[in-house]
């Protein structure tokens, strides 16, 4: 995964429609198990690591806990700050990209019950393992994708006259460096698999920009990508007025407790 604040700042947008359609099954589903397991006991301080636009923080400040959200993006800061607005729970954000952040700043004293990160680059290694552990006085949470099909994307960029490229590299593998920094790290990883799968409704305009911006930003034609996308596109609609973009995942729910 990268972790470019210009890219993420660029993908605010899309992280705004999502949070605007609310907890989907997925993370309905994250949050009852971070509740069964016993990792949100009442009043738990809570802090998401790459927050994003604050998809779980708002839902946790709305069920009273204390929220910290933190991301190297000013622009997802900003929408968070949006959306934890309406809340009078005890919340805050800090911009900060986390390899640089260290454990002892203010704003991550006291610990927290329950630290987070999802999809998100931000803890990548055994530093920033040991750094997510320092911070949390009792639980650490990883989650991160192991698999990934999306034939819809693949078949629109065959139509682009490319070879289909994926979302992630050796996610696998990138799930296996992550169990392996938390035991390096000194602690015991559990891990549950867990299938995620949704789909995303677009016009052939919005796929096109989607697609260009996701996986080919940075080629030295944009215009012509772009183009190229908006044909396919449009070809697979077949006169419809938005394509549906089906994805199967399955993710690696990684957590372990800073108290062995």
């Amino acid at each position: 995964m990268r972790n470019s604040a210009d890219d993420w700042n660029k993908a605010a947008k899309d992280f705004k429609t999502v949070f605007q359609l609310g907890l989907n099954d997925y993370n309905a589903a994250i949050i009852r198990f971070w509740q069964d397991e016993g990792m949100l006991p009442p009043g738990a301080r809570f802090i998401d690591i790459g927050c994003g636009v604050g998809k779980y923080g708002a839902r946790l400040a709305e069920l009273g806990y204390d929220v910290t959200l933190t991301d190297i993006s000013s622009e997802m800061l900003r929408l968070a700050r949006e959306n934890m607005a309406r809340f009078t729970t005890p919340w805050a954000v800090y911009h900060c990209d986390f390899n640089d952040a260290s454990p002892d700043e203010p704003i991550f004293a006291g610990g927290f019950d329950l630290a987070i990160s999802t999809m998100s680059p931000a803890i990548h290694d055994l530093a920033t393992v040991k750094k997510m552990s320092a911070i949390s006085r009792a639980w650490c949470f990883l989650a991160r994708f192991s698999e990934w099909s999306q034939p819809f994307r693949d078949e629109l960029m065959r139509r682009m006259g490319r070879e289909p490229r994926p979302m992630f590299d050796n996610m696998q593998g990138d799930c296996e460096a992550m169990i392996s920094a938390v035991r390096e790290a000194g602690f015991e990883p559990k891990v549950r698999y867990v299938e995620y799968n949704w789909s995303d409704e677009r016009t052939p305009e919005d796929e096109a920009e989607y697609i260009s911006r996701k996986y080919f930003s940075g080629e030295d034609d944009s215009s012509a990508v772009y183009k190229s996308a908006l044909a396919a596109a449009k070809d697979l609609a077949a006169g419809a007025e938005k394509v549906r973009d089906e994805v199967m995942t399955k993710v690696a729910w990684i957590y372990w407790h800073t108290k062995g």
